[in-house]
């Protein structure tokens, strides 16, 4: 392998897919500002210098961290959008929203929530990529429900923008409330409740 001076050096000899997945999993858990790299090199069982030459620096890594969340674990709202009927559509949103916040072997909430809630000047970077993520979720809602309009399950006087907001709101709320600590059961009766003010 060749290094950046162009001389050879050793090969990677890490499973850099389960590093990624131990560092994506702390970031998911405690956010940017909240992971160090003692933390990222103690999980991922890498020194600083491996960290980097595999995976960049700490945002770097934060964004592979969180296309792999994207890829891999976040799949749940894409599922609900292939529904054939808009109800289908809605339910799935909120069954599958609930199943993937209290599913163990990882933190109960969505990352692109918890993983860039700070506030320093350092975590700017990470906190516009999740507002982006977050943007392109409502954008995908927003899209499947101009769909069931033009299909007639949705009526023409209802606001794309207001009911996209809205939809997103509650599920994020799911987010927060299973982070705070609610049940399956708790989180169920919420979303159920959701889906009946929703007509559903």
């Amino acid at each position: 392998m060749k290094t950046g001076n162009g001389k050879t050096g050793r090969p990677i000899s890490f499973d850099k897919d389960a590093a990624l997945e131990a560092a994506m999993l702390l970031f998911w858990e405690r956010g940017f500002e909240g992971t160090s790299m003692a933390d990222l090199t103690h999980v991922m069982g890498l020194s600083p210098s491996s960290i980097y030459a595999a995976f960049g620096d700490k945002q770097d890594l934060f964004a592979l961290a969180a296309k792999r969340y994207l890829e891999y674990r976040a799949q749940y709202a894409g599922r609900a959008l292939v529904q054939p009927t808009l109800e289908g559509v809605i339910r799935a949103l909120f069954e599958n929203t609930v199943e993937f916040l209290t599913t163990p072997g990882h933190p109960p909430a969505c990352m692109s929530l918890v993983g860039a809630t700070g506030c320093s000047v350092d975590a700017t970077p990470a906190k516009q990529l999740m507002t982006e993520i977050r943007k392109q979720n409502q954008a995908a809602i927003k899209s499947r429900l101009v769909k069931a309009r033009k299909s007639g399950e949705l009526p023409k006087e209802i606001n794309m923008d207001d009911y996209t907001r809205y939809l997103s709101t509650i599920l994020a709320g799911l987010s927060i409330q299973a982070a705070n600590g609610s049940t399956k059961a708790e989180l169920k009766r919420t979303a159920e409740m959701g889906l009946r003010y929703l007509g559903y």
